[in-house]
């Protein structure tokens, strides 16, 4: 059963169910509920049931003097960490602590204006704080000052009047499918094959490919069930469930990955054989030495050396994702297959972050142009 949690001023306690949040309101002995897909629109639907049927119940004390600097941090510490992944509470922490309490954390709660964070976020700008971390401090404003609206801390929620940062992010750089095809050939009946194409061909994020287990393998069907990935809580390798439904999916195999991953349980056995004893069973696709979570900077070092041995430019490790939907694209393969192959929470984030620069269907277009032309 999922915990509850009790919200303060009078506002009952929220837990969730299944997708979903539902709040629970008791006043003078009535009972009032509300369920939505977050729990700021479960809260203030509750609250409005409750205030439309007992409008004469004392209004819960609202709190005038409550600085953003104290608000923002207990609620993040509180409350949020336990509704993202750990590395998402660690980024929205830095946030908090570096860029958005030294300029904005001495200001009330209903003193906060879109112009005061927009101030914020140009400020962020001009210090040298790239397009990325505006954005992220942007939303993570929205959340926690949306929470406090919920919870009649202030009346509105200024950052719904901030426009999000617009700039242009660093690009994806996708492997052509000759330096694919060279990588694959390469590393051919070593460790790192079958670790390259689950990466290049099925497009795994690095979390996911260093937490898949045999257990969500199925050679026969040529299936992988992606459903956790490891992170480093507090530097210890932990499984974490992923962000969204979306997320969680059915990857199916090529033919070569397949011949990959059986050559890959030798490895695994062997590794296991020579360590002894010393073997931890996490039941690891992609262990180390000792059974344990495989390093993440041992994971991108050995593919940055990949590369180095292969002529290949130096690349970051999640351009092998993007290498992996550029050639999907490139094939023919629709946007909508290809954001429920790498996981994405809509087909929209797919077509803007991946497949601009995929040639082969811009070409064929231009084929059947000129066909029709003609």
């Amino acid at each position: 059963m999922s915990q509850k949690k009790r919200n303060s001023n009078g506002l009952g306690h929220t837990f969730k169910v299944g997708n979903s949040y539902k709040t629970v309101i008791r006043r003078k002995g009535r009972v009032f509920t509300a369920t939505a897909k977050t729990q700021q629109e479960s809260r203030r639907l509750a609250k409005i049931k409750a205030d439309e049927f007992l409008p004469s119940v004392e209004k819960p004390i609202v709190q005038k003097d409550l600085l953003l600097s104290e608000f923002l941090l207990r609620w993040l510490d509180n409350e949020h960490r336990h509704n993202v992944a750990y590395t998402t509470y660690k980024r929205y922490r830095s946030l908090a602590v570096q860029h958005i309490n030294p300029r904005i954390g001495d200001y009330l709660l209903n003193d906060l204006t879109a112009r005061v964070i927009t101030s914020c976020l140009s400020e962020m700008r001009d210090s040298g704080q790239g397009i990325r971390s505006q954005q992220q401090a942007r939303a993570l404003l929205s959340i926690c000052l949306g929470e406090a609206e919920s919870l009649d801390y202030l009346q509105v929620n200024p950052v719904r009047k901030v426009k999000n940062p617009q700039g242009s992010s660093k690009a994806f750089e996708p492997l052509k499918i000759e330096e694919v095809k060279r990588l694959l050939k390469t590393f051919e009946g070593t460790y790192l094959s079958a670790r390259l194409h689950i990466a290049l061909i099925c497009g795994m994020r690095q979390g996911e490919s260093l937490g898949l287990r045999w257990k969500d393998v199925d050679l026969e069907r040529g299936t992988i069930e992606v459903h956790a990935q490891i992170q480093y809580v507090d530097r210890k390798p932990v499984f974490t469930n992923l962000k969204t439904a979306r997320s969680r999916r059915t990857v199916v195999l090529t033919q070569e990955t397949i011949d990959a991953l059986r050559g890959h349980v030798k490895i695994v056995e062997k590794l296991r054989w020579n360590s002894g004893s010393n073997w931890e069973n996490w039941d690891l696709v992609f262990p180390s030495t000792l059974g344990t979570p495989r390093s993440p900077k041992t994971d991108y070092d050995q593919w940055q050396d990949a590369l180095k041995l292969c002529g290949i430019t130096p690349r970051r490790l999640h351009d092998a994702r993007h290498s992996a939907a550029t050639l999907m694209y490139a094939s023919g393969v629709g946007i909508e297959t290809i954001s429920r192959a790498l996981g994405h929470s809509s087909s929209t984030i797919t077509s803007r972050l991946y497949v601009h620069s995929a040639e082969a269907p811009l070409r064929d277009a231009a084929t059947r142009l000129e066909k029709i032309l003609k």
